[in-house]
């Protein structure tokens, strides 16, 4: 059963100057480690999917950027872990265009 919807889109032209400085605001060390060959594209989709699933959990907890961890299963879909645990009770999705990302966030009643 649904719990909360998170959902976000984002413009790609944000993140085709790789800023270090907002880059370490937002992404953890595994994830810095991981974009730093990808192209804007996946990084707005990261960056999308962890405003989905700040959204998604409002207002039940307060989480912040790099609270939330965003990686892919072999099949090349996404999962998150937030504050170091896989989280089983949230669903995201993640797709861009040329211009755009969007994410969205699924909260799944526990």
């Amino acid at each position: 059963m649904i719990f909360n919807i998170g959902l976000d889109i984002e413009e790609i032209y944000r993140f085709k100057h790789k800023d270090k400085m907002l880059f370490e605001k937002i992404f953890t060390k595994n994830e810095l480690k991981k974009i730093k060959t990808k192209s804007p594209q996946h990084i707005a989709g990261i960056f999308s999917a962890k405003e989905a699933i700040i959204k998604a959990y409002n207002p039940l907890k307060k989480l912040h950027f790099k609270d939330i961890e965003i990686f892919n299963n072999k099949d090349g879909s996404p999962y998150s872990i937030i504050k170091s645990r896989i989280v089983k009770d949230l669903k995201i999705s993640i797709s861009h265009t040329k211009n755009h990302a969007i994410a969205a966030a699924i909260l799944l009643r526990p």
